[in-house]
C-alpha cells in the first residue's frame, strides 16, 4: 500500500470515529433531558391504596423501575406516582434512593394522587372545602418529606376539578405549602388538567409562588396549547410532561414552543396502553427527532 492510501484511509477511518463519537454525544446530551413516568407502567406496577396494609410488588418492582429505564431506554430521570411506593416508611425510601444512585439516576417529581382510589382530584390543596383542603396540606407536607429523603425536586398534587369563585383560601393554601417545601428543597407544580381556566391556573401560580407542569398533551386543540404552553413555560421549573396525540396537537409544535420559551427541565415521557414498554420507546423516539 502507498504511504498516501494508507494516510488517507487513517483519515478516513478517524473521521468516522469522529463522527460516531460526536453522534454518541448528541444522543447523550438529549436522554439527559428525558424522563419517564412510572405511571406508564401502571399495568405492571402494584398500587398502594391503604399502605397499612403490606402488599406485594406487580410484575415490575418499583424498586427496580431506575434500573430498567437506565437499562432499556437510557433514561437517568425518573418521575414516580405516589402510590407506587409501596410503603410509608422512611426505611423504604432510603432503600429506594439507593437504587437510584445504583443506576446512576435521580428523581424529578413524585405525583400526588391523594383519594384513596382513582384520579378524582377531591382530596386537593385545592379544594374549596376548608377541612378537605387541611386534611390534604397536611398529606402534601408528608409526601414532601418524602420527596426530600429521595432528592426529588418536586411534587404535584392533582388540583381537583372545581375551585369556586374566591382563589384566596387556595392561593394560601399553596403558599403555605411552597414555604414548607423551600424548607426540604422540594418546589410544588401545577399542570394544566382541562377542569380549570387556564389564566385562573396561571394567576394561582404567579401569586402563590409556586411552579408549572407545562403538560403537552392535557389540551382540546393546538391553539389551546399553544397559548398555555406559553402562558405556562415561564414558570417551569422541574418537569414538562410529553403526550402522543396527533388528532389535537403537534408534538413538534409543543416541543419548539418549550425551546423558544427557554425551558430547562426534563421533559417526562406519559404514555399508557396495552404494550407499555413498546409505546415508550415508541414516544421516546419521537421526542428525540424533536429535540
Amino acid at each position: 500500500m502507498r504511504r498516501r492510501d494508507f494516510l488517507m484511509g487513517s483519515i478516513a477511518a478517524a473521521a468516522t470515529a469522529a463522527t460516531g463519537v460526536s453522534q454518541d454525544i448528541v444522543i447523550k446530551s438529549k436522554l439527559d433531558r428525558i424522563g419517564a413516568m412510572s405511571g406508564n407502567f401502571s399495568d405492571l406496577l402494584t398500587q398502594a391504596t391503604d399502605w397499612t396494609q403490606p402488599v406485594a410488588p406487580g410484575k415490575l418492582d418499583i424498586m427496580d423501575f431506575p434500573a430498567m429505564l437506565a437499562e432499556r431506554y437510557g433514561i437517568h430521570n425518573v418521575e414516580v406516582e405516589d402510590r407506587h411506593f409501596l410503603s410509608l416508611e422512611p426505611a423504604y425510601y432510603e432503600k429506594f434512593h439507593a437504587r437510584l444512585q445504583k443506576a446512576k439516576s435521580r428523581m424529578v417529581n413524585i405525583d400526588l394522587e391523594l383519594d384513596t382510589t382513582g384520579y378524582r382530584g377531591t382530596i386537593t390543596p385545592c379544594s374549596p372545602d376548608p377541612q378537605i383542603r387541611a386534611h390534604a396540606i397536611e398529606l402534601t407536607k408528608q409526601w414532601i418529606d418524602r420527596a426530600a429523603l429521595i432528592e426529588c425536586p418536586s411534587v404535584m398534587p392533582n388540583q381537583g376539578r372545581t375551585w369556586g369563585d374566591d382563589l384566596t383560601p387556595i392561593i394560601d393554601a399553596l403558599k403555605s405549602l411552597r414555604d414548607y417545601g423551600a424548607s426540604k428543597n422540594v418546589a410544588i407544580i401545577l399542570e394544566e388538567r382541562g377542569s380549570i381556566p387556564i389564566d385562573t391556573l396561571v394567576k394561582v401560580i404567579r401569586e402563590s409562588g409556586i411552579h408549572a407542569n407545562p403538560d403537552m398533551g392535557n389540551w382540546k386543540d393546538e391553539a389551546s396549547m399553544e397559548r398555555g404552553l406559553r402562558l405556562m413555560y415561564p414558570f417551569a421549573l422541574t418537569v414538562s410532561h410529553v403526550k402522543w396525540n396527533p388528532d389535537r396537537f403537534s408534538l413538534a409544535t409543543a416541543v419548539g414552543i418549550s425551546k423558544e420559551m427557554g425551558f430547562k427541565g426534563i421533559y417526562s415521557l406519559e404514555t399508557g396502553g396495552p404494550e407499555p414498554y413498546a409505546m415508550q420507546q415508541d414516544l421516546l423516539d419521537k421526542l428525540m427527532a424533536y429535540l
